[in-house]
């Protein structure tokens, strides 16, 4: 496993995912926050066997969420660990840039580069660009900030 500040030379994005009125952080690459791969770049699926991209979970649909959430599971990070990076990176991506509830569908972004919500499971989601740490309990703000 890759250290922290590995992960964020190599560009791993922080993000808040809700799940079940839980919420949980993760740092991962930018492909890994892209809900609807097929949309997004439909030429990456391949299943020949080379490369298995998060259980082979192309579109995170309600069907899709269990094996995905298992292939995110070692890119899953404690507060503490968020706290660190917000205090102590200065990388890019040291804040907070997406927020993404399964609960409600609701996927909200700040990252620029992509437009992520864009490239949502189905039509039953939403997307938006703003302020992920708008979405995310105080409680869990005071935390980290």
């Amino acid at each position: 496993m890759k250290s922290i500040k590995q992960r964020l030379e190599e560009n791993y994005i922080l993000g808040c995912i809700k799940r079940n009125n839980a919420y949980q952080f993760y740092l991962m690459p930018i492909a890994w926050w892209i809900l609807n791969h097929e949309k997004y770049n439909p030429d990456y699926i391949s299943n020949d066997g080379q490369y298995v991209f998060r259980n082979n979970v192309f579109n995170v649909t309600d069907d899709q969420q269990e094996p995905f959430f298992i292939s995110i599971s070692e890119d899953k990070i404690s507060i503490s660990e968020v706290k660190n990076i917000i205090e102590n990176f200065s990388e890019e991506y040291s804040e907070i840039m997406f927020f993404i509830d399964f609960d409600t569908k609701g996927y909200i972004s700040a990252f620029d580069d992509i437009e992520v919500e864009t490239y949502l499971p189905n039509e039953t989601w939403t997307g938006k660009y703003e302020n992920p740490q708008d979405y995310i309990p105080k409680n869990i703000l005071d935390q980290i900030n």
